[in-house]
């Protein structure tokens, strides 16, 4: 789908990028939409934590469940769950977002975020928030000099509602750059260890009595990606954009952001020392958890293009981030000792299963995203994201 259907497609729907975060709005936030107030609220309380006492690192962590016949990819992060999926021509049935359209998705989120943190820090007036990330395809002829895709060029343009100065406005996008985590950890990258296996043996012939599981899902898995590797020797799929849209919410200062085609909504929440509320993952742990999602995905991919039987399959990812206010932190917060461990059920031999690790990260896209690192490019846009504030005629 080309990049202005997928566009069409989001205009269709932005009067539901409130979502169930409108229910949390109360009657004086939507008489009033100007953030303001929010930021005045998360002001207050970054001031309020800054005398605090020095906090250590915050321990991240997401897991990642290949659930049985479906082979969805269910993320849980502490009580919240996503789900992350591929096509019906894929092997999926399309229940969720995959990892690519994830990742720009909390690539905008961290980005709408982090404005509004430091609008409050700066005490820069702003009345709205929204983020558009995107990301396009190298020319052809560059991609098939490289050995793993994943989203490149990538790109984002702020819409910020506000009657700052335009030399306020970019000193507050630089202050964003310089500090978000997320965006940080994209552009610098992140030297990721290899992964750890936890291999419980399975028996080689299962029980009839039992009904189907994950090895019969990489059997129909494998049948999606023969199909369309015979399709694209013969019909190439043409690249495509990437495309998300984050909106900072006025009343709870909550991102809902929409992604993908299947235009998915994903819903991310701050800490509550920046004034969140506990609704939703953090963006800075829903990054962990994407990194999660991806491996599994590529470990179901090369599981059925080797045939390497699988019952069980679950990833765990585990980082740190370093505090960003308290007494002592004078360093913008950062990602530290990222790494994941995969628990596989099976009745492959390990030299097996770790040649599948070896294939997994040559080619899982979020993986060598992180570990290789992209320049992200930045604009900004005075006044509010028209597509967003105003409903499709």
């Amino acid at each position: 789908m080309s990049y202005h259907s997928t566009r069409k497609r989001f205009l269709r729907t932005a009067s539901l990028a409130a979502g169930i975060t409108g229910l949390l709005a109360s009657a004086a936030a939507f008489a009033d939409p100007s953030l303001q107030p929010q930021l005045e609220r998360r002001a207050a309380l970054i001031a309020q934590q800054s005398k605090a006492p020095a906090t250590p690192p915050e321990l991240l962590q997401a897991r990642v469940t290949a659930e049985s016949r479906s082979g969805v990819r269910r993320l849980r992060i502490r009580d919240f769950q996503y789900l992350s999926d591929s096509g019906r021509d894929f092997g999926g049935y399309n229940l969720g977002a995959g990892s690519w359209d994830t990742e720009v998705a909390v690539l905008a989120s961290a980005i709408a975020d982090e404005f509004a943190i430091q609008a409050a820090e700066q005490k820069i007036p702003v009345d709205g928030i929204a983020v558009e990330f995107t990301s396009y395809p190298d020319d052809p002829a560059i991609e098939k000099a490289r050995k793993v895709a994943y989203p490149r060029n990538l790109a984002y343009v702020a819409y910020i509602d506000s009657k700052a100065t335009d030399a306020q406005l970019e000193g507050l996008r630089q202050s964003v750059e310089k500090t978000s985590p997320v965006l940080n950890l994209i552009s610098k990258g992140y030297p990721i260890p290899h992964g750890e296996i936890v291999l419980k043996p399975s028996p080689a012939t299962r029980d009839a009595e039992l009904p189907p599981g994950l090895r019969d899902f990489l059997v129909e898995k494998r049948g999606a990606i023969l199909r369309r590797d015979k399709r694209a020797a013969t019909n190439p799929p043409k690249p495509y954009a990437l495309r998300a849209v984050a909106t900072v919410e006025p009343a709870t200062g909550i991102r809902t952001t929409r992604t993908g085609d299947g235009n998915f909504q994903i819903v991310h929440d701050s800490r509550k020392e920046l004034g969140g509320y506990g609704l939703a993952p953090t963006v800075e742990e829903h990054q962990v958890g994407v990194l999660g999602t991806c491996l599994t995905h590529i470990f179901e991919i090369q599981a059925a293009t080797k045939q390497v039987v699988l019952d069980s399959l679950e990833v765990r990812v585990e980082g740190k981030l370093t505090p960003r206010i308290g007494a002592g932190a004078t360093q913008p917060p950062r990602y530290q000792d990222l790494k994941y461990t995969v628990h596989i059920e099976s009745p492959a031999s390990a030299a097996e299963i770790d040649g599948l690790r070896q294939a997994v990260e040559a080619t899982c896209p979020v993986y060598n995203l992180l570990k290789d690192g992209q320049a992200v490019k930045g604009s900004l846009v005075r006044g509010r994201y028209a597509d967003v504030a105003k409903p499709a005629s």
